[in-house]
């Protein structure tokens, strides 16, 4: 076997069969990811341009190491089992996961990913048929959660693209099952003996081989799933922990990837086969929590990134809005655009100005030759895009293999103004007024209480004010623009009320809401009046930190082979740094655009009296 070797500055050398380079990597299809961004970073860390092909090459690296880490226990496990015998086989399509775990990336990856879902569901049913395996799509259904659209979109690319990597049904399940992190359910009940004859206790414990091996079986598939995509620790999560920060130059704990993948192994733990770690690799785990953690509160959830996003999302919705139509609806975040072929995106408009309208409709437009030409279709050079019927002319953009580069382009042509135009005018930029959840906490919660009534409408009034301004106007935007908005609310619910279509209960409800929004709306208005600085504030709203580790990484069995009872849970032996019981409470972040240059005195005054007022404010109700 012939292999290629890739120079990475992480890992130094991956090697990639020969074969796989040719029919995969040198696609256009895989080629793709160069243009995709790994991360949202580039307006704190300007070196933040490291892209999804860069990071699948890593994936694929430290998969081939965690699987060679188990393969002897997996060929030793699965004896008798379902799996027999396929180990090899089980090993190719895992690789072939990691591989693929991000060929469905939307552009800016995943600040775009949402826009693949529609109402229709049309990338669940897409996954179903791409799959084609009742046992997949049933435990699918049965998710509390659904996966995020980027997994579901790189098994449908994955799984059309090279389909020729796949034999059966079994194989392209536990392909999606790898990128999705989804878990075989084992439904069947352990065979029970009642007692009667011998003959039965044969059968029965024949019986009970069987359920075991075929349990056993399921166990181990579910252990080298998890090993791509888990709520703990994997190959996907740990190279873009170590690849992130070496690349944005964010001083991060340093993760031994090394010893922590090669401390793997399949332990039995409550009765069940599962993956666990080898006693060396306790300080690794603990650094890997460390460094998720620190990137996502201190780097994810900074306010220059929010705002980046919130202005790339507004350019997705407003263009996806232009482009839309009842037979497209959703035109560019969708199956066609990411493949080679690709589609074609098109709009209306008017053919002619008002005054030419005017002309054509009272026969003046035309002499009578270029009417001739007009009744033979011979006057315009694309007589396919001209309609006289309703006087427009349709505009067309074909569009394939969708990166970052192609929406930009999309952005630059049609986001002249707005929210999302921001994301390119940074001298037309808004400043936060607070720059993380920690000083957000300091201002409020340490002056008015954690659990008080105030902190609690503060932050439920916001995030209602926040849903209202998106879903009337398509910005989480608070100008002057909101108190026509809240009268037209009035006017339609006192409208509803007189016409029987809505109860007391629910008009009640519904003008408490407006008075709530109308009172925060005139606030930040006489905020703006006394710091001189334009009423329109941005708001972003966000869940509290918290790490998604918590929940789990406590329960990971570490191995350790001198002690009698040999598996103990992670959380009995290692002291992790945790944020305590779950928060319901959040917060959010709030936009200004600021006059001239704001001096360091100028935002302390800005700071506090946003705060101090919006803190008198609660005491309204």
């Amino acid at each position: 076997m012939f292999y290629k070797q890739f120079k990475d500055p992480i890992y130094e050398y991956i090697e990639i069969d020969n074969d796989i380079v040719t029919e995969i990597i040198d696609t256009p299809a895989f080629q793709r990811l160069k243009d995709i961004r790994q991360t949202s970073y580039a307006p704190l860390f300007p070196a933040a341009y490291h892209n999804r092909y860069v990071h699948s090459l890593g994936v694929y690296h430290l998969g081939r190491i965690a699987f060679k880490a188990i393969k002897p226990q997996l060929n030793e496990y699965s004896g008798k089992t379902s799996i027999a015998g396929k180990i090899d086989r089980i090993e190719s399509i895992f690789y072939l996961a990691c591989l693929l775990h991000d060929i469905g990336h939307a552009p800016f990856s995943h600040t775009g990913e949402n826009f693949f879902l529609d109402e229709a569901e049309t990338l669940y049913h897409s996954l179903e048929k791409c799959v084609k395996e009742h046992d997949f799509f049933e435990d699918f259904l049965a998710l509390g959660s659904k996966p995020a659209p980027h997994e579901c979109m790189s098994c449908v690319v994955g799984l059309k693209t090279f389909p020729c990597f796949f034999d059966d049904s079994q194989e392209r399940s536990f392909f999606a099952r790898c990128i999705i992190g989804m878990p075989i359910q084992f439904k069947e009940n352990e065979p029970k003996f009642s007692g009667r004859v011998n003959e039965e206790k044969k059968e029965i414990k024949k019986r009970r081989e069987e359920y075991t091996s075929r349990k056993k079986g399921v166990e181990l598939l579910n252990c080298v799933i998890s090993l791509l995509n888990s709520s703990i620790i994997d190959v996907d999560r740990l190279d873009y922990i170590i690849r992130d920060s070496a690349t944005i130059g964010f001083k991060n704990a340093q993760v031994d990837y090394k010893r922590l993948l090669k401390g793997m192994r399949i332990v039995t733990n409550e009765g069940r086969l599962c993956i666990g770690y080898h006693k060396s690799a306790l300080s690794v785990i603990e650094g890997a929590v460390y460094a998720h953690d620190a990137e996502k509160k201190w780097i994810q959830n900074h306010p220059s990134i929010l705002y980046e996003m919130e202005t790339l999302k507004n350019a997705m919705s407003t263009l996806t809005a232009k482009f839309r139509s009842e037979a497209d609806p959703n035109p560019i975040f969708c199956y066609e655009a990411l493949t080679e072929e690709g589609k074609v995106l098109s709009y209306k408009e008017p053919l002619f100005s008002e005054k030419a309208v005017s002309l054509y409709q009272k026969g003046e437009l035309w002499s009578d030759s270029a009417q001739k030409l007009l009744d033979t279709e011979e006057l315009f050079c694309e007589k396919d895009a001209v309609n006289i019927k309703d006087l427009t002319i349709t505009r067309k953009y074909p569009l394939s293999l969708l990166a970052d580069e192609d929406f930009l382009y999309l952005m630059k042509t049609f986001c002249k103004s707005g929210l999302g135009y921001e994301y390119f005018a940074r001298d037309k930029r808004r400043s936060a007024i607070w720059k993380s959840e920690a000083e957000f906490r300091a201002l409020f919660q340490v002056s008015i209480g954690e659990e008080s009534r105030s902190i609690k409408t503060l932050e439920a009034d916001f995030e209602e004010l926040v849903e209202f301004c998106q879903n009337k106007t398509g910005v989480p935007i608070v100008d002057d623009k909101i108190f026509d908005l809240l009268v037209q609310e009035e006017k339609e619910a006192e409208s509803a009320k007189e016409n029987e279509e809505i109860d007391d209960e629910f008009y009640t409800d519904i003008m408490r809401g407006v008075k709530e929004k109308r009172h925060w709306s005139e606030e930040l208005k006489k905020i703006a009046e006394q710091l001189d600085i334009p009423f329109e504030f941005l708001i972003i709203f966000q869940k509290r930190f918290n790490s998604s580790f918590k929940k789990s990484i406590g329960d990971i069995p570490i191995l350790f082979p001198n002690l009698e009872n040999k598996v103990v849970p992670f959380k009995d032996v290692v002291d992790v740094l945790t944020s305590g019981e779950n928060k319901k409470s959040n917060f959010f972040h709030l936009f200004y655009r600021p006059k001239g240059i704001i001096d360091e005195a100028k935002k302390k005054e800005i700071v506090n009296t946003i705060a101090n007022r919006l803190i008198a404010a609660t005491n309204y109700k």
